[in-house]
């Protein structure tokens, strides 16, 4: 269980979106063995999902799951409805469930823009929103987003993705701005390459090509995010983290290719 200081709670809720697989499903192992009480969403992956429940559990972790599109305001508060139903509050909110649809701008329909600007952007606008009440109410909350370096290093046809995962880190900043003086720490984590069932193929045909000479793995953002969860950081505030092995502080080759995945 994370050290508690101060007025932080003893017993923690951490709600992860889109923890069915990849990163998701590394935090929220990760967040169960700290001995937070797990709420997992997934949108269509029900069978990872309960196999990610299955491993917390077996591992002696408490971990609830829910189908919810994040991008629904009013599966969002069916979804808290339940989530405070069965452990009373959230603490710790991870926004990580997102969508990548790669296409050039040209090519891309207004339907196609939208969709990747709301999971990824307004999905985490409404549970923020839903979140912030009950956080303000115990003076102590934590907000996690995962964001992407595809922000800093886009590749071509990620325009929209790229503006959407742009707009979380902005939205983190304002919202930081607004809650920090109640208690309630708001931050960004920005994976670079990181090495999942989905990037398994491009990893192995495109290499490390970072400083760290390895592609991230889930457990590698994972760490973070459950350092940005506990007390530790109460003093970190509307920051963007990066985790990307060194890949920001390398001078790009000429000709290179920027490929970014991540897991959602």
């Amino acid at each position: 269980m994370p050290a508690t200081s101060g007025a932080g709670p003893a017993q923690r809720v951490a709600l992860v979106t889109g923890g069915s697989r990849g990163i998701g499903a590394a935090i929220c192992r990760r967040l169960a063995r700290d001995g937070f009480v797990v709420h997992l969403t997934y949108r269509e992956a029900e069978d990872a999902a309960k196999q990610v429940a299955a491993d917390i559990e077996a591992a002696g972790g408490q971990v609830h799951t829910h189908r919810a599109d994040v991008a629904e305001e009013a599966q969002v508060r069916r979804l808290l409805g339940d989530v405070i139903g069965r452990s009373g509050t959230v603490h710790v909110l991870v926004n990580n469930a997102g969508i990548i649809d790669d296409r050039l701008l040209p090519l891309t329909r207004l339907a196609q823009w939208e969709r990747v600007l709301r999971v990824n952007l307004t999905g985490p606008f409404l549970l923020c929103r839903a979140v912030v009440p009950l956080m303000l109410e115990q003076s102590w909350g934590r907000i996690i987003n995962i964001s992407s370096n595809s922000v800093r290093l886009p590749g071509a046809g990620q325009t929209a993705y790229a503006a959407a995962k742009g707009g979380l880190e902005a939205l983190s900043r304002g919202l930081a701005v607004e809650v920090g003086r109640k208690g309630i720490r708001v931050n960004v984590v920005a994976p670079g390459r990181v090495r999942t069932d989905m990037t398994g193929t491009v990893a192995e045909q495109l290499g490390a090509d970072t400083p760290a000479d390895r592609w991230g793995l889930p457990e590698d953002v994972a760490g973070i995010v459950a350092f940005l969860a506990g007390d530790e950081a109460d003093y970190i505030q509307g920051e963007t983290i990066t985790v990307d092995g060194g890949r920001l502080v390398i001078r790009p080759r000429p000709g290179a290719r920027s490929v970014q995945r991540q897991g959602a």
